[in-house]
């Protein structure tokens, strides 16, 4: 560590920000299962030389129990909160969740949706740094790019980490997968749109940030990415690489790779176990 970088014990807190939604029947119980599994991807292999705090952003769900009973245990994370609002789309998910990191706690957002894998160990303290020091950079993104994205390769952390690529200003940059937040963000650029569907929130921020001045804060992709879409078109209707390791379920319906089971009851009592059985018949 030079002396320009910030030491671990100054890192900000870190909100990572999960949307998610989940409806009754067979499609809930995927996206409870993909959930949970997600997560346990996040509790095992996301580090951080900071605060680590988790917040489920729930849209509404209709699954019974849902989304407390995929928090299995705390994991790496010092605290769990949600938010909970009917049908207002992901925009709305966001702003509450992005509320609890800035205003409470004052800190960053690692920003993911409830299906993004983390495939390894990714320590994500180097572009906390990043942002911190900064103050031409407001958002990170982590995951893969969209297509067409241009910008300029530099070497951008002063603990090296891999390349990350300043994104130029068009439509493209800006979009809904795995990134970090500073406040400076939210604060040139605004609240995410509300009662849009999720594209239409990422097109109109994306245009919001692409008019944006180039003296306001500006977007880097982290290169390479450590995350798998589970829910990608890749994946419709097969099990998702990895799953049988990483799935992090109650252990009566499915057997966890630990062999243990949840006190929960099983299917007779646990609205998602229950679940789990009926999928399969």
């Amino acid at each position: 560590m030079n002396e320009h970088t910030t030491p671990a014990h100054l890192l900000p807190p870190l909100t990572v920000v999960m949307t998610t939604w989940a409806p009754t029947g067979p499609d809930g119980y995927r996206r409870a299962t993909n959930a949970r599994m997600t997560l346990g991807t996040w509790q095992h292999r996301l580090v951080y030389e900071g605060p680590l705090y988790l917040h489920i952003a729930d849209d509404g769900s209709a699954l019974p129990d849902y989304p407390a009973s995929i928090v299995e245990y705390p994991g790496n994370f010092l605290e769990t909160t949600y938010s909970r609002q009917e049908r207002h789309g992901v925009g709305a998910s966001l702003n509450a969740g992005f509320r609890q990191a800035h205003d409470l706690r004052g800190g960053l957002v690692l920003y993911a949706v409830d299906d993004w894998l983390l495939l390894e160990q990714f320590d994500v303290s180097p572009w906390a740094r990043l942002l911190v020091e900064r103050p031409e950079v407001g958002m990170v993104r982590l995951g893969p790019p969209h297509p067409d994205l241009t910008g300029r390769i530099e070497a951008l952390t002063a603990e090296w980490q891999g390349w990350g690529l300043r994104l130029d200003r068009h439509h493209y940059a800006f979009g809904h997968r795995p990134a970090l937040y500073h406040q400076r963000m939210r604060d040139a650029y605004g609240p995410f749109a509300e009662d849009v569907n999720a594209y239409e929130c990422e097109r109109l921020y994306a245009e919001r940030w692409a008019r944006g001045f180039l003296t306001e804060p500006g977007i880097v992709l982290a290169l390479p990415h450590p995350w798998l879409h589970v829910s990608g078109p890749e994946f419709a209707g097969i099990e998702p690489a990895g799953a049988a390791v990483a799935r992090l379920g109650h252990g009566w319906v499915y057997p966890r790779p630990d062999g243990a089971k949840a006190r929960c009851g099983g299917p007779a009592i646990c609205s998602l176990c229950k679940a789990e059985a009926e999928a399969l018949r």
